[in-house]
């Protein structure tokens, strides 16, 4: 028989109180331990410098190591391009090489394209639901996608298996990764998108579960640190299925490098007392104003691309060949200075990070001119 999700077991097997000083995982690996027993060790101490990447150049890391010699030490990347619609990249491959080559920190999202039509699905996919402003976007109804015998059922849960594989893949070289589904599930841009009417509340949290339910308890993954990344406190989840909140927080304000009191003390509220972290950004919060206010966002995620070099439309603008700064994010000032600081954990800083052992990422040899590692 084919697996499918039980609430009312799985509701009530997650029926105690939570406990955040472990991993909600019950196949949580050694490895996912020592991660966690790392990221909670630092709490209050210590700030991860990670950034989001896309395309394969990398070019991010050309500007951080040009101006500072360092890295962040979390990379994220995307499933996007795990999809029976979309094939378009070799992020996994790149999150890999990343973890086993330089020893960083994974994290993955999934910006999930799903078909407008899935009677036609080369009527195009995306994940952008239809009543945004972006031009890509369907009509996937995520009302219909958790509703047992519909063709959305069906698509998502093959997704869902999908993106297991590719976990699986990681789990099989033992690399944790901090896993983000359903990013931003506050807003009304992805189909996802939980807070349009109550029945979409209830139907975001049944596709959060099936997921956690799928990836946990029929694929077995070991590898997974659970980042919940709702953002409202109407649509959250069970705390018992997510083991840090994550927040995005984007600004139009030039150089935001405040500590982002309001919306940390808002998300403390109501994650019981879980890690908390800066999941995407525009702007670096300066840690000098998080001590400031008492918030410790675990780590901070820039978003690829102009939110860290200068850009002519999508494609980098280069000089002498290389990208630069975006001085309307922030300054160079700022990111020596920012990198330099105790409390912040580049690449080398990690614990077990070993110069004998591992090397930079390949991209960046190749725009500094050193392939010999």
């Amino acid at each position: 028989m084919e697996y499918r999700t039980d609430f009312d077991s799985l509701l009530k097997s997650l029926d105690h109180d939570p406990d955040p000083s472990k991993p909600v995982s019950p196949n949580a690996s050694e490895n996912v331990i020592k991660l966690f027993d790392y990221l909670k060790s630092i709490k209050g101490k210590k700030f991860i410098a990670g950034q989001q990447y896309l395309q394969e150049e990398e070019l991010e890391d050309v500007v951080y190591y040009n101006l500072t010699g360092k890295l962040p030490a979390i990379r994220g990347y995307d499933f996007m391009g795990v999809s029976t619609v979309k094939k378009t990249d070799n992020q996994v491959d790149r999150a890999i090489d990343w973890a086993l080559r330089s020893g960083g920190i994974v994290t993955m999202c999934w910006h999930w394209y799903a078909p407008d039509d899935l009677d036609d699905t080369s009527k195009g996919s995306a994940f952008y639901y239809s009543s945004t402003h972006y031009d890509n976007k369907t009509c996937f109804d995520l009302l219909k996608a958790v509703e047992e015998g519909t063709k959305e059922y069906d698509f998502i849960i093959r997704e869902i298996d999908l993106v297991s594989y590719s976990l699986k893949r990681m789990a099989d070289l033992d690399i944790p990764v901090l896993w983000r589904p359903l990013h931003e599930a506050n807003g009304d841009w992805f189909w996802w998108g939980g807070l349009r009417t109550p029945a979409h509340i209830e139907a975001y949290k049944k596709l959060w579960y099936i997921i956690f339910d799928r990836m946990e308890n029929y694929h077995k993954l070991n590898n997974l640190i659970w980042v919940w990344n709702g953002q409202h406190k109407d649509i959250e989840v069970n705390p018992n299925t997510y083991d840090i909140y994550g927040d995005d927080i984007y600004t139009e304000i030039p150089y935001d490098h405040s500590s982002k009191k309001e919306r940390y003390e808002y998300g403390k509220s109501f994650c019981h007392g879980k890690l908390m972290t800066l999941s995407e950004c525009g702007h670096i919060p300066d840690p000098k104003e998080m001590i400031r206010d008492n918030v410790d966002w675990l780590w901070w995620l820039p978003w690829w691309g102009s939110f860290v070099y200068k850009t002519e439309g999508w494609r980098p603008l280069l000089i002498d060949g290389k990208p630069v700064i975006n001085d309307e994010e922030m300054s160079e000032e700022f990111l020596r200075e920012l990198f330099d600081r105790d409390d912040v954990v580049t690449l080398t800083d990690l614990p077990w990070w070993d110069k004998d052992k591992y090397k930079l990422p390949r991209p960046l040899l190749k725009h500094i001119g050193d392939e010999s590692q």
